[in-house]
Formats: C-alpha cells, structure tokens, sequence
C-alpha cells in the first residue's frame, strides 16, 4: 500500500551547513614596529598606539565542528611615533594611521556539550592602510609628513569561546593575534629632505567582542 511504501521511505537528511551573520568591536594593542626611511635610516622608539576596531561578517557552518566566515573590520584613527637619530635629518616623526582588515577565516568548534562552545581559527585576506598627514623635524627644521595609501597581506590567529544566549544567537568572546603587513607615509616636505618613513611587519593584539546570529 502506498501507507506502506510511505513507511519504508528513509527519512531526509537533516540539513547540516547553515548561514551566520556577526558583527564584533575590540581594542588593539600593537607590538613595536620596525620603521626605516629613505630605505636608509632605521628609525629608533618605533611605536603605534592602541586603538579601537568595529566590524562584521557573513559566515556558513560546514559540520558541526567546521565554520568559516569572511569579515571586515575597520581600525580607527591612533598616532606611531618615531626618532631619527641622524646627524643631519634627524628629528621626530609623528602620524596617524587607519586600517580596514579584510580576511576569509576558518574554525574549529570544540563541543563540549555545554552552551558554552570553545573554538581555535585561522584567517587569512589583505590589509589597506591610510597613512594620515603628520609632521616631523629634518635637521632641525619642522617638515610635513605627507599622507599615502597602502595594501599588503594580512593574516590572524584566534581562539575564544561562543555562549548561546537565545535561539540562534550567540555572544562571542575571543582573542585575535593579527598580523597587517608593511604601511608607510607619503615624502617628509620640509627641513633638509628625507624619504618617506616605513612601518614594516605590523602586528596586533585584539580583545574582540560580538554577537552570532544563525540565518538559514
């Protein structure tokens, strides 16, 4: 009979991969950089200060232990400080930089049977840094730093934990180690001449939190 039939028909495979919106804010703080200029002088007391970040995604689940997602997030406005010792352009060098983070990033959930879900991920994308206009003293003379725009490899490590707080919704807390590739200025106008200077290897520290909304 077709009751019958019905009966013996397997059922539907569960559907496994589903859509996740997020967005997340953070607080960076960096590593001291590297800096030359003129692709002659090393720069000493290379710093860049700590900033805030805000951003957001579109992720799938492709089992119930992998998901991936791909983010943006922009870095706000924070100073770098700089000092050239040289005897003839030295002086001070002092801007600001911004950044947008663009990555494809990779996840392994750790079920531990709690609503508390542990994970460890991988990112990989690109960096643009913008390089706001600065000043500096060449020799003694005050210069203008001017601005520029650059792009490079960026990459990240991250673990954390997501907490199920209603249906679909998850808040997520984690740690991010982010590395942004090289950045530097436009040309030191002023003072004696100098080339512009060089952020190499920037690296960050992030404290990150979001929120995780399944969508089908």
């Amino acid at each position: 009979s077709l009751c019958t039939v019905a009966s013996m028909s397997p059922p539907a495979p569960a559907e496994m991969s589903r859509f996740y919106i997020r967005g997340d804010g953070g607080y960076a703080w960096h590593d001291d950089p590297d800096m030359i200029e003129d692709s002659t002088f090393v720069l000493e007391n290379g710093s860049i200060d700590a900033t805030w970040t805000a951003g957001g995604g579109i992720g799938v689940y492709f089992s119930e232990s992998f998901r991936g997602d791909i983010t943006a997030d922009w870095r706000t406005d924070t100073g770098v400080h700089a000092d050239n010792t040289d005897a003839v352009v030295g002086g001070p060098r002092d801007f600001d930089i911004s950044s947008t983070v663009v990555l494809a990033n990779l996840y392994y959930d750790i079920n531990t049977g709690h609503s508390i879900m542990p994970y460890i991920g991988v990112g990989l994308g690109w960096a643009s840094h913008r390089t706001h206009e600065g000043f500096a003293t060449v020799g003694g003379a005050p210069a203008i730093i001017e601005a520029a725009t650059a792009s490079d490899l960026a990459a990240a490590f991250m673990i954390g934990f997501a907490k199920d707080i209603s249906t679909g919704l998850k808040l997520d807390v984690g740690y991010r180690y982010l590395y942004m590739g090289d950045a530097n200025t436009g040309e030191i106008v002023g003072g004696v001449g100098s080339g512009d200077p060089v952020i190499e290897d920037i690296t960050a520290h992030e404290l990150r939190v979001g929120l995780r909304y399944d969508i089908w």
